[in-house]
């Protein structure tokens, strides 16, 4: 019932016209049974099928758009196979219920630990398991060239992970390139043709030689999507730096990679949902792309390593809003629509930052989603970010992080950055937002088209949280947030900056 859910959420015209009922009404009601009578039940639980059930209703969540759905999934798949001693090295006897199953313990393992770590990198979530071993010779010996490259991509993540979940000194750089230096060993141990421009000519949708193409380039916006994490920290840190000068520039290129990718699959197929990880990882690398330039604006000098490449971006970027208003359009997608609507803010405030309208600023400060949404003096927008507070964007200033009353003042950390283009990823996120004035980027606040409460493939408000700006994003925006203005905390309380600015 899993499999058949999961291929109803790619319909293909007339190949349903067939059906008894309308696919998304199946798609629940077969899910909601296996999940009712297998991967719930823990009587099932113990047996390889049932293991491979709850991966697939992942699957499916993650298919969904519902990512913190699926990372709950597949936390309880690791606590099932745990339990089992699938984590363990020999493997105990395992149980089946279908003598004839094709499903290897080992690589049923690798995969729910390849997967909590995507999600958990997506959402700011820790990971299930520090365990490195699915990256050992042993392990490696049997795979193919893409499967060692996913392989050492999970070990990889898992150190990002681990940084993450740590304090966040300013001495975490190197760890950072350490990190790095592993990285680029992994895209260096891969033949040259893996990286070539992934190409879907003359290719079909659902035939072999498309799922490899994908996988393919699923892999390499993983890869890019992790360099993005590993660096994003450092990107807005300022000073003549050569590291965060690297980091900088290694999130932007990532950034770039990813969104030709991501425009390459949707042009082939943009009715999929078997990448919404792209499709995330898409919003965050045009929001990266977007914030680096903004960055560029604000610290305006005699040169600009990002001049000559801001209108091929920007461009670039118009080509993926395209895609995603053809997503939109045929799948009625929310998070898509909201997706493309951020960009599209983002690309207005960085035009007028070009055209010298002025810096960005933001300051974050208590509240959570119930701050303050009305204008503030001047030209300003103020957006509601989950559990980090509201970030406000004008068009001068600089950053700062106001804290909550209730913080005493020997917990209350300094903080004072002047990073203008941190502002303008708050305004990605679209959340909660008001503007003042007749600013080009004004807008009100966004809301959910009526048509997504009839599509049961999509997010849905069950995920434990209050509202339609909360829920959307699915938390992939609290984690951005929370991992870019991290590293300029850090360097603030180093060098002893005073949170009032004083």
């Amino acid at each position: 019932m899993l499999t058949i859910a999961i291929a109803l959420q790619n319909p293909s015209g007339e190949k349903t016209d067939g059906l008894s009922e309308p696919p998304g009404v199946l798609m629940s009601r077969f899910v909601a049974a296996a999940r009712t009578w297998v991967t719930t039940n823990d009587e099932m639980h113990g047996t390889v099928d049932c293991l491979v059930c709850i991966i697939l209703e992942g699957v499916y969540e993650m298919n969904s758009g519902n990512l913190r759905r699926a990372w709950a999934v597949f936390r309880r798949a690791m606590s099932v196979a745990q339990l089992m001693g699938l984590h363990r090295s020999p493997m105990p006897p395992l149980k089946r219920i279908d003598a004839d199953l094709d499903a290897d313990p080992e690589f049923l393992w690798f995969r729910i630990v390849y997967l909590d770590r995507h999600l958990s990198l997506l959402l700011g979530l820790p990971q299930g398991t520090s365990e490195k071993s699915m990256a050992a010779a042993a392990a490696m010996r049997n795979e193919p060239a893409l499967g060692r490259f996913e392989r050492h991509l999970t070990v990889v993540a898992s150190r990002i992970l681990e940084r993450n979940e740590s304090p966040f000194p300013a001495s975490q750089a190197p760890a950072t390139q350490a990190i790095d230096a592993e990285l680029l060993q992994v895209a260096g141990s891969m033949p040259a043709s893996f990286w070539r421009a992934p190409d879907f000519h003359r290719l079909t949708p659902g035939s072999p030689e498309t799922l490899l193409e994908t996988q393919r380039l699923a892999a390499h916006v993983y890869y890019h999507g992790l360099l993005i994490q590993l660096h994003l920290p450092f990107m807005l840190r300022v000073g003549d730096n050569a590291v965060d000068e690297y980091s900088k520039i290694t999130c932007v290129n990532s950034s770039r990679e990813i969104m030709s990718r991501f425009i390459a699959h949707r042009t082939f197929n943009p009715s999929s949902s078997c990448s919404r990880p792209v499709d995330f990882f898409a919003l965050l690398a045009a929001m990266t792309l977007l914030l680096a330039h903004l960055d560029a604006h604000h610290h305006r000098g005699p040169t600009s390593i990002l001049a000559h490449q801001r209108l091929t971006d920007r461009a670039m970027l118009d080509q993926a809003l395209e895609r995603m208003d053809a997503i939109k359009t045929r799948n009625r997608d929310v998070t898509t629509a909201k997706s493309a609507e951020l960009i599209r803010r983002l690309l207005d405030i960085e035009a007028d930052a070009a055209a010298g309208g002025g810096s960005c600023s933001a300051a974050r400060s208590a509240g959570g989603s119930g701050g303050d949404k009305g204008p503030k003096h001047g030209e300003e927008l103020r957006l509601t970010i989950p559990y980090l507070g509201v970030i406000r964007i004008g068009r001068q200033g600089a950053i700062s992080r106001e804290l909550p009353a209730d913080v005493s003042a020997q917990d209350r950390p300094r903080t004072s950055s002047q990073l203008g283009t941190a502002a303008t990823e708050a305004q990605a996120l679209g959340l909660a937002s008001a503007t003042q004035s007749a600013a080009p980027w004004s807008g009100s606040e966004m809301q959910c088209p009526s048509s997504t409460w009839d599509n049961p493939t999509l997010p849905s408000m069950a995920d434990g949280v209050d509202g339609v700006d909360d829920w959307v994003f699915q938390g992939v925006d609290t984690a951005f947030f929370d991992g870019l203005l991290r590293g300029t905390a850090a360097l603030d309380a180093a060098v002893g900056f005073d949170a009032s600015g004083t």
